[in-house]
């Protein structure tokens, strides 16, 4: 649970980290964090806000859905470290999550590539699956030998209780 201290960190960051198109609107987000199954968390480093991650768990998958960095903190280990927790909390599960998409002409192509290396270097590999939404195309990236796509889409409509439209291709 957050203090009101630590909300309005995760939100001002939340609010910075992420493309307003790319967002759920707070009210949905935390109105998703209602299920059991979804979790939003900020960390800290002793007392220092560092980041946050929201997350949905389902029988097979835990779907990341944000993770986010403060920008003053990154390259010091912290998201390592958060992935490093999630998978130890949910060892028998596969851990995924989505990225834009790496194409040479996107605006943010250098922040993609760094984006996609830094989940490589976690243990996530690039599947032949994409998320396809109202705001476009995903790739979607996983720890496991292969994507269980069943589970996956169980995830996401656990998190939304189906109110999120997408499609796995």
């Amino acid at each position: 649970m957050y203090s009101s201290h630590s909300y309005r960190e995760a939100k001002k960051l939340y609010l910075a980290a992420f493309p307003k198109w790319e967002r759920f609107s707070l009210w949905q987000l935390n109105l998703m964090a209602l299920h059991q199954c979804v979790h939003f968390q900020a960390f800290y480093d002793n007392n220092e806000f560092c980041g946050l991650i929201y997350y949905v768990v389902s029988a097979q998958t835990v779907y990341v859905v944000y993770l986010a960095i403060s920008p003053d903190l990154r390259n010091r280990g912290y998201g390592t470290r958060v992935l490093q927790q999630l998978r130890a909390r949910f060892p028998e599960r596969q851990l995924t999550l989505d990225i834009e998409p790496v194409i040479k002409t996107a605006k943010n192509y250098c922040q993609r590539v760094r984006r996609l290396h830094f989940y490589e270097q976690n243990g996530f590999h690039q599947t032949a699956s994409k998320l396809i939404d109202s705001d476009g195309q995903f790739q979607l990236l996983t720890t496991a030998r292969q994507l269980n796509i069943d589970s996956t889409t169980v995830a996401l409509k656990q998190m939304s209780s189906g109110y999120y439209h997408f499609k796995i291709e």
